[in-house]
């Protein structure tokens, strides 16, 4: 029969990711969706730590930052809107207080540092080529927090721009952990906000870029935007805005991702985790019957059996024990 579909087949993967993995992930707000998979797998992954950022160039100065963890201060915030932000960082970690704002950004600065210098894999997701620097000082900023639009100068990074800033980053990486595993996807997310021909422009310039920088550090590259915009290609696995997957594109993505970077015995303990998770979330109609004490203690032991793996089930023990 005739395939009436554009079928994305990920390449072979070059390494296996498994639950002993300690894993790092950085960037759009699509690299912060299959995080979260990760986590409800319970996968050590520390996501985000600037929060989503779009432009390579901010995912650089992100890399480099928790390479030499040089604490943020007071001079690093500005105040707008009744709150604290820093340039650097998403607007989850702006609070009403310098001292509330410092004490989110470096807490998060310091674990992720240690996360990054000892991670088995990154995870990189560039979103957009389009970036944004403040006309004071021309810096690079990863979030605008709703500033005046008269602060900024909108500009468009070349596949060189990108290349140079991720191989220096790239570099300052590989010099402190070198045995860290590079994974790099482009986002499926298009950013309509400067129109469809500047969405496509910035998405060339990001494929270009990543082209070079996969040849020469030898990255690993997996086929988000291509899974989405090429094989699942029907608006029915969008969002509302019609610019974002959704969550049953997330899943297939995801699930394209578990047949690729799973070997046999993850994927075993991810079923099982399904199991667990799904039993903590069952409401019994009679908890006190005997099938109901002999389905408790049916999970209760499962996790048991996890539990020599390292993986945390406290929340889901505590539901199922109370």
């Amino acid at each position: 029969m005739k395939n009436f579909r554009t079928v994305v087949a990920p390449d072979k993967a070059s390494f296996q990711i498994n639950h002993a993995h300690k894993l790092v992930s950085i960037g759009s707000c699509f690299s912060e969706n299959i995080g979260k998979k990760f986590q409800e797998y319970k996968f050590d992954i520390n996501i985000n730590p600037f929060g989503q950022q779009y432009n390579p160039a901010s995912i650089a100065t992100a890399i480099n930052r928790l390479l030499e963890p040089v604490p943020y201060t007071e001079k690093d915030l500005v105040y707008h809107d009744e709150l604290f932000h820093s340039f650097d960082h998403h607007g989850s970690f702006s609070r009403s207080t310098e001292k509330e704002t410092l004490e989110v950004i470096n807490s998060n600065l310091e674990i992720a540092s240690k996360a990054l210098k000892e991670a088995d894999v990154l995870f990189l997701t560039f979103g957009t080529a389009h970036a944004f620097s403040l006309l004071s000082n021309q810096k690079t900023v990863s979030n605008c927090h709703k500033l005046s639009g008269n602060q900024f100068e909108r500009f468009m990074l070349s596949p060189g721009d990108i290349s140079r800033v991720m191989t220096e980053s790239i570099s300052n990486l590989r010099k402190i952990n070198p045995e860290v595993r590079i994974l790099a996807t482009i986002s499926p997310v298009r950013y309509f906000a400067f129109g469809h021909y500047e969405n496509s422009v910035s998405k060339a310039h990001l494929f270009t870029a990543l082209h070079g920088l996969i040849e020469d550090f030898k990255l690993d590259y997996f086929p988000a935007y291509e899974l989405v915009m090429d094989d699942l290609r029907d608006y029915r696995f969008f969002a509302e805005d019609m610019l974002h997957p959704n969550y049953q594109a997330t899943n297939y993505v995801w699930d394209s991702f578990a047949k690729t970077y799973f070997d046999k015995k993850t994927t075993e303990t991810n079923k099982d985790i399904e199991e667990i998770t799904a039993a903590a979330r069952h409401r019994p109609r009679n908890a006190k019957s005997e099938a109901h004490k002999k389905f408790v203690a049916k999970y209760l032991s499962k996790i048991e059996e996890l539990k020599g793996s390292g993986l945390d089930f406290g929340e889901e023990e505590k539901v199922l024990r109370r």
